[in-house]
């Protein structure tokens, strides 16, 4: 899979992550109480530690909940109609039990998908994530010690973001997904050891038959004598069976960044939208974490006038999407629907998508990897950016980053 992002055109494959032992994880999805914040001034209420009469099913929304209020207009010919809008602040809480083999852990709150949120643990701030095109993440280890805890958090669709957003992004306006508040996605709290591997990047060479891998690790100050990673990688998207030969490197006491190349062999094999063949690879921090990612060992570039994908001239038989999708009013967040998507798309002849201001989610790129697509993923917004809209211009370049980084 393959995908650029409006600013810097920047053409890269997909990672994903998946759990192993080292790490536990406490689903959160069910039922949380729930409170409409409409006048906005819930923190000063004392919102974050009052009861909530009231109950909403997530992931979901407060339209899919039926949460909010019925619409002064419904004969809106360029819009979709909520029929349970709501723009502003809302509250959701959740009781949870923190086991005892959870102390001394790092402990971490995820949000796949969701608007600017602020997090509280028992009635104490927990900090705050704006980011709205990738899974926002609080590490709430000093708060969530061994016993029961009640975390709070705070969705806002309003005025949370630059104003230019609200009207001109696909990713709020109600032309198509609709400016939604809720949490919709995985909701979960993850247990790891205190070093663990913070962040696995992978970057193809399909030339050299090898993948550049950027590994990150936290506290390596408790890396011990003679501690290595351990990698492995196996073709499984196809039908030829190809198994990488493993790799040690070792790892340093304090460092926290590597950078090396895992060679694939003679035998590797490309991806491409004809055969989409996709690699497994496994990192390993021996009795400490282990994550997986996923990758397609391919080259893009313009040769010329073309495009060309692994030195075959191709072209972009694309199309526009506006994340639409009118009956839940947002995006799809499993891989199964994006995988029937794509292939519907396929059979039309279309092998390029343009996700039109906004990014779709981790699962749109996983399908679009098995399904041979290519993205074309946006910041949250389409218009005229002025030098001096200085909020604007910071915001968009860190969701850049944060988009990048998380895809």
């Amino acid at each position: 899979m393959i995908r650029k992002r409006i600013c810097a055109w920047v053409w890269a494959v997909l990672f994903s992550c998946a759990m192993f032992p080292q790490r536990q994880r406490m689903d959160l999805q069910g039922k949380w109480a729930f409170k409409l914040d409409v006048r906005g001034n819930g923190e000063e209420s004392g919102f974050a530690t009052a009861p909530f009469a009231e109950e909403v099913m997530l992931p979901g929304t407060t339209d899919t909940n039926r949460k909010g209020f019925r619409p002064a207009r419904t004969d809106e010919t360029t819009y979709l109609t909520r029929l349970h809008a709501y723009v502003g602040k809302a509250w959701y809480k959740k009781v949870v039990d923190i086991p005892e083999s959870w102390k001394n852990k790092v402990v971490t709150l995820t949000l796949e998908r969701t608007k600017p949120t602020r997090v509280w643990v028992d009635g104490k701030e927990a900090g705050s994530r704006d980011g709205i095109s990738v899974r926002q993440v609080y590490d709430l280890s000093r708060f969530l010690t061994p016993g029961r805890h009640e975390i709070a958090v705070r969705v806002d669709n309003g005025e949370s973001v630059p104003p230019e957003l609200l009207g001109s992004s696909h990713a709020y306006t109600e032309s198509t997904q609709t400016n939604w508040n809720g949490i919709i996605g995985d909701i979960f709290l993850e247990a790891k050891e205190p070093l663990h591997l913070a962040g696995v990047q992978v970057y193809p060479d399909a030339e050299k038959k090898s993948v550049r891998l950027k590994v990150r690790l936290a506290s390596p100050e408790d890396i011990r004598n003679r501690m290595q990673l351990e990698v492995r990688a196996t073709a499984w998207n196809t039908k030829k069976e190809h198994r990488v030969r493993p790799l040690k490197f070792g790892l340093e006491k304090g460092q926290a960044e590597y950078d090396f190349d895992f060679p694939l062999g003679e035998e590797a094999l490309l991806w491409s939208e004809y055969d989409p063949a996709l690699y497994r690879l496994e990192i390993e921090l021996p009795g400490y974490d282990r994550l997986s990612v996923d990758f397609g060992l391919r080259d893009f570039r313009a040769e010329g006038k073309h495009f060309a994908i692994n030195g075959m001239t191709t072209f972009l038989r694309g199309k526009h999407d506006a994340c639409v999708f009118p009956l839940t009013g947002h995006t799809a967040m499993d891989v199964e629907m994006w995988r029937h998507y794509f292939r519907v798309a396929k059979s039309y002849g279309i092998n390029h998508y343009r996700f039109h201001s906004w990014c779709p989610p981790e699962a749109c790129f996983e399908a679009a990897d098995i399904e041979g697509i290519y993205l074309q993923a946006e910041l949250p917004f389409w218009g005229w950016i002025g030098k001096d809209n200085t909020r604007l211009i910071s915001y968009l370049r860190e969701e850049g980053l944060r988009i990048q980084q998380e895809y």
